[in-house]
């Protein structure tokens, strides 16, 4: 290949840039922005598709991420590498804030049913979600699903509409810039 590495990275090496990437996040975030709103699609399935991701990214199905969004972009007809990108924002960085709030958010809706769960903390919640059995993730899992949901819905509609008009508003710009270079190179030709 052209430009492939002479010596390739180890896997330690791909999993520290990955957590820490080499030139910083902000140059990470504005990659992927800019790979977002240069996808293929109307804005609408780009926005969905990112919208789908981030909110499945918010459920405590941990390591199905992927599989579910491949699904719901095609249900609703989203953009799915919009989608893949968009379960990104659930990471080993965001998973403690995603799943405490989920988990309170879960308890909050099961106390108004005289059902409320004992409070845990975020190495309680891992360690119960990562490594128990079946039977005993339940007490755990349960408030997590049901918390899941409004703030699934929260962070799908506040994403959407960003992407939406970030997009729309990108492939305008575009579009006039090239409309600018093509009189200029061509002249007023009418």
């Amino acid at each position: 290949m052209l430009f492939r590495r002479r010596k390739p990275l180890r896997f330690h090496e791909k999993f520290s840039h990955v957590m820490w990437p080499r030139r910083g996040f902000k140059r990470a975030v504005r990659y992927h922005s800019k790979r977002l709103m240069r996808m293929s699609g109307s804005p609408h399935s780009v926005a969905a598709g990112f919208a789908v991701g981030v909110a499945l990214s918010m459920t405590p199905f941990v390591g199905f991420h992927y599989l579910l969004c491949f699904v719901a972009a095609y249900l609703v007809r989203g953009n799915v590498l919009a989608a893949v990108l968009g379960t990104t924002i659930g990471n080993p960085l965001t998973f403690p804030i995603i799943w405490l709030t989920t988990y309170e958010t879960g308890g909050l809706v099961l106390g108004w049913f005289g059902r409320r769960p004992e409070a845990l903390s975020f190495r309680q919640i891992s360690h119960g979600l990562l490594s128990d059995s079946a039977h005993s993730i339940w007490p755990i899992f349960e408030p997590m699903l049901i918390g899941s949901i409004p703030v699934a819905l929260v962070t799908a509609t506040i994403s959407y509409i960003a992407v939406y008009y970030a997009t729309d508003a990108f492939r305008t710009a575009r579009r006039e810039r090239v409309a600018i270079r093509r009189r200029e190179l061509h002249g007023n030709r009418s």
